[in-house]
């Protein structure tokens, strides 16, 4: 159980976001909502198009398919708060 926890901690400690969390502003992020359109069309899904475009690493939102799930992670997290 011990080896488990240390192979946890050691894979959260481990994950390092490009972006930083909170750091994307709400008119970029607004911005890149209209350039989706195309990229959906192409098969993206919307949080792996988020992720590519703003260079963010989060798995959770990469290979989500639910976009509300993945709109709400990134209000959520990613960001920025006024």
């Amino acid at each position: 159980m011990i080896v488990i926890q240390h192979m946890l901690r050691d894979l959260m400690t481990s994950q390092k976001y490009s972006a930083d969390p909170n750091s994307i502003d709400q008119a970029d992020y607004l911005e890149w909502q209209k350039f989706y359109t195309w990229e959906a069309l192409t098969d993206q899904r919307y949080g792996q198009s988020f992720c590519r475009h703003f260079d963010v690493v989060d798995n959770r939102l990469y290979y989500e398919r639910d976009w509300i799930k993945c709109d709400t992670i990134i209000r959520g997290e990613w960001i920025a708060r006024p």
